[in-house]
């Protein structure tokens, strides 16, 4: 059965996946993760040459690892970092480790996020879902399973760390986003949550709930509250489920989620175990086969 590695360049992390695809569906066989921050790299928009050496470093660890596993389709998909002023030179050096690479636009990004959600929750047909990321946050509204806007704005936890913890920006954006696509202006009992922001979220709410893919606002809120306010329960469950390398930029990261979340007015948040990663390699297989 084919194999294929995705390696996921985001703004926090650096990610490996390998997949077979069985009945349509991606099935995980490995997973990497690398905490590289590459947006505190850029400065007046251009990535330094240690930034861009630090993501050739990464991915020639990974390609290394997937030749091992003999596989053929080695694809890279780079997010918001590089919509930068020197976004050549950094595709340039990320194409020589081997991975074929594939800098994706915010509406891309945003797009393969919600494909990948519906394998998730295919039964969600309309609504609103979300990726907060590193660097950017994405806002994807879709009526009768079929996508309506998918847009990115560059605002993630990892921007949203530089900042004061109740900073307005992410209400100021999220509402610019709505001024310009009014699908998004909308109120949304229920949203979907895409991304590794929202996944370390639940997971720490799990701990602290018992709850598993829905969690609701409410716990959420306390969650960032406790947290915030250093309560020691919740801070051991905090520094247990969450990745050291996530740790510096959770709340912020959930702060955002929360602001979606009030300027929506919604009550609960499915957490999708799929995105961006999948929706990138169903859709490349898919161009593949059409050429």
């Amino acid at each position: 059965m084919t194999e294929y590695a995705i390696a996921d360049v985001g703004s926090n992390t650096i990610v490996l996946i390998t997949y077979e695809i069985r009945d349509s569906r991606p099935v995980q066989n490995i997973y990497r993760s690398t905490p590289v921050h590459l947006i505190d790299y850029v400065r007046d928009g251009v990535m330094s040459k240690e930034g861009i050496q630090k993501a050739a470093e990464v991915l020639r660890s990974y390609y290394a690892e997937a030749k091992t596993r003999n596989i053929k389709y080695c694809w890279a998909d780079i997010t918001e970092p590089c919509r930068i002023e020197n976004a050549d030179e950094l595709v340039s050096a990320l194409q020589e480790t081997g991975f074929e690479v594939f800098p994706l636009s915010g509406y891309e990004e945003a797009y393969y996020d919600y494909r990948g959600a519906c394998l998730s929750w295919p039964e969600i047909r309309d609504g609103i879902a979300f990726d907060v990321g590193g660097g950017s946050t994405e806002l994807i509204s879709f009526r009768n399973g079929e996508c309506v806007d998918a847009v990115s704005f560059h605002l993630g936890c990892v921007r949203l760390a530089h900042l004061p913890l109740d900073t307005e920006a992410c209400e100021t954006e999220i509402r610019k986003m709505q001024a310009m696509y009014p699908s998004l202006d909308t109120k949304a009992k229920t949203l979907v949550g895409i991304g590794g922001t929202v996944r370390a979220a639940a997971l720490a709410a799990s701990a602290i709930y018992g709850t598993k893919n829905i969690v609701k606002t409410e716990q959420f809120k306390e969650l960032f509250e406790k947290i915030r306010d250093k309560d020691p329960r919740f801070t051991e469950v905090f520094l247990k489920t969450v990745d050291p390398g996530r740790q510096p930029v959770f709340l912020s990261g959930l702060h955002m989620i929360l602001e979606i979340a009030r300027i929506m007015e919604a009550e609960e948040i499915l957490i999708s175990a799929t995105g961006i990663r999948e929706g990138f390699l169903l859709e490349t297989i898919r161009k593949q086969q059409a050429d």
